[in-house]
């Protein structure tokens, strides 16, 4: 009988909490914060001449969303974030040898659609564009010794993304959310002497980002 009662209570209680949840709608804002996992693909490109291919590390900062609710299902989201910092190495298939950092600014604006908007799991995807900005290359290692500069072009691609947001009040919740990016960039190694040389590797970072986010409903 114990065990009956506290199974009623438990389902009272879940019924309460489902039904205290505010829906999203037309003309809400939603805004989330938390970090965010860059993790770009291994490949990245490769340097022919030298014979090495391009390696661009993990990376993980703060970055934040707004929404706006076009209705009461369809929104208009922006991204951006703290500017991520990358190592950047090359790699020759036996050793890996660390040759930059540099960093970037990801904004990206997505048209989101969201399910379930007044029940308690609202999962959402969306797709958009991406403009990855980069900027403060810095050389290391090899490119260092060679008095050698680094430049990378900024990106324009396009973006996806998978989220759901769970209801912990009627307006705060929990998100966590799955992006893809197309990010491509057109590098230009510079390495000074009696002949300078220029090189202009095609770097292909296609990174998934995997982000969990406080966030609420105003």
């Amino acid at each position: 009988m114990r065990s009956i009662k506290l199974v009623a209570l438990l389902a009272a209680t879940m019924l309460l909490w489902a039904n205290d949840v505010t829906a999203k709608e037309k003309g809400d804002w939603i805004i989330r914060a938390g970090a965010s996992y860059i993790d770009p693909k291994s490949d990245n490109g490769s340097i022919n001449e030298l014979g090495v291919d391009v390696v661009v590390d993990s990376a993980a900062m703060l970055t934040f969303d707004g929404t706006y609710m076009l209705t009461n299902n369809l929104g208009i989201e922006l991204l951006a974030a703290l500017p991520f910092e990358h190592d950047v190495k090359i790699d020759d298939g036996t050793n890996s040898a660390k040759v930059a950092t540099v960093k970037h600014l990801p904004p990206t604006l997505s048209v989101v659609y969201h399910f379930n908007t007044q029940g308690k799991f609202q999962p959402y995807v969306g797709a958009g564009v991406n403009w990855t900005i980069f900027f403060d290359e810095s050389e290391k290692g090899l490119l260092n010794d060679l008095d050698a500069s680094l430049s990378l072009e900024n990106s324009l691609g396009l973006a996806g993304v998978f989220g759901i947001d769970i209801m912990l009040t009627d307006r705060m919740f929990l998100n966590g959310n799955i992006r893809y990016m197309d990010i491509e960039s057109d590098a230009k190694i510079t390495v000074p002497g009696p002949t300078t040389t220029v090189l202009k590797p095609t770097v292909k970072i296609d990174p998934w980002v995997y982000a969990i986010n406080i966030g609420w409903v105003l």
